[in-house]
């Protein structure tokens, strides 16, 4: 007797477009993708207004106002929160993309996210007594 023969199955399968919408890890990154894209905005922008003013073709009066103005401070809370997610996110998958060992141990990766975490704050510490004095 002869064994049936199976019609093979299209390959790759037809998803919806809506298919990171099905689980919240799904959801998160695609929000931690979309966060690259206001964060580059952010920096084009910040880009330009420096090399304006570095020109003469802003005061630094009319800078300060058009960091000021509701549209930029809307849009700047915005790339904010998208920053912290995407360096959220990012120190999560440390030890999932680095697992260090000592000796025979593998480092516990909550000491990896809080290595990452102490050494944001430094740098960021660092950096604000730099701009303030």
């Amino acid at each position: 007797m002869a064994t049936p023969t199976r019609t093979p199955t299209p390959y790759p399968r037809h998803r919806s477009r809506k298919w990171f919408l099905t689980r919240w890890p799904y959801q998160l990154f695609m929000l931690r993708e979309l966060s690259s894209v206001f964060v580059a905005a952010y920096m084009v922008l910040l880009l330009v207004l420096v090399t304006q003013v570095h020109n003469g073709q802003h005061s630094v009066r009319s800078f300060e106002n058009t960091l000021k103005s509701p549209e930029l401070l809307i849009f700047t809370s915005i790339a904010l929160i998208f920053a912290l997610l995407h360096t959220i996110t990012w120190f999560q998958a440390v030890p999932k993309a680095l697992p260090l060992r000592r000796g025979e141990n593998k480092v516990p990766p909550g000491l990896l996210i809080g290595a990452h975490y102490v050494a944001m704050l430094a740098l960021s510490a660092i950096i604000l007594i730099i701009v303030l004095v």
